[in-house]
């Protein structure tokens, strides 16, 4: 019986020793050269609210075993008035960003922009106060005008691989 359970204990550690397993974690950047939108006094801009920041993208299961042990993409996308990702596309260049297309981090960038397409958010608003109502962060008053505006994101995404454990998991970063 003993033996039994010490085939077994082995068995199950070599089986963890040559598992693998991978973390991501997201953020959200001020996209480069992005316009700002200028408030009149009587204007608030509410930001997008994400609704599903635990979908992330999984490292690339073909690159597990003998990948990149970390790997930093960047994706630019577009939130239109109904909260939905409009389009997305990698974003290169600036500080945490690769500065130019890499072979390597293609299948990352696919990664990336499969998850980001199943994003959602609550949209972005310009809310616009009449005199006399007090701004507030819920656009309520009366006569106050909420209207839904498309908002330009951008994101960092870090992968990371380690050979220690034998499940997924994923952190966002906020």
């Amino acid at each position: 019986m003993k033996k039994g359970l010490a085939i077994l204990g082995v068995l199950l550690l070599s089986a963890c020793a040559g598992s693998q397993s991978a973390r991501v974690g997201a953020e959200m950047i001020l996209p480069p050269l992005a316009p700002q939108m200028k408030m009149q006094t009587q204007e608030l801009f509410l930001m997008a609210s994400h609704l599903n920041p635990d979908v992330l993208p999984d490292y690339p299961a073909e690159l597990l075993a003998d990948g990149p042990e970390q790997a930093t993409v960047c994706a630019e996308l577009v939130v239109d008035e109904n909260g939905a990702v409009a389009w997305t596309a990698p974003l290169r260049g600036g500080p945490q960003c690769p500065p130019e297309a890499l072979p390597a981090l293609a299948p990352f960038e696919r990664a990336v922009e499969q998850a980001v397409r199943r994003w959602e958010f609550t949209a972005a608003a310009v809310c616009t106060f009449p005199p006399g109502v007090e701004k507030n962060d819920d656009c309520a008053g009366e006569g106050v005008v909420e209207k839904k505006v498309p908002l330009r994101m951008a994101f960092v995404f870090d992968f990371s691989r380690s050979e220690r454990r034998g499940r997924f998991s994923g952190t966002s970063g906020r």
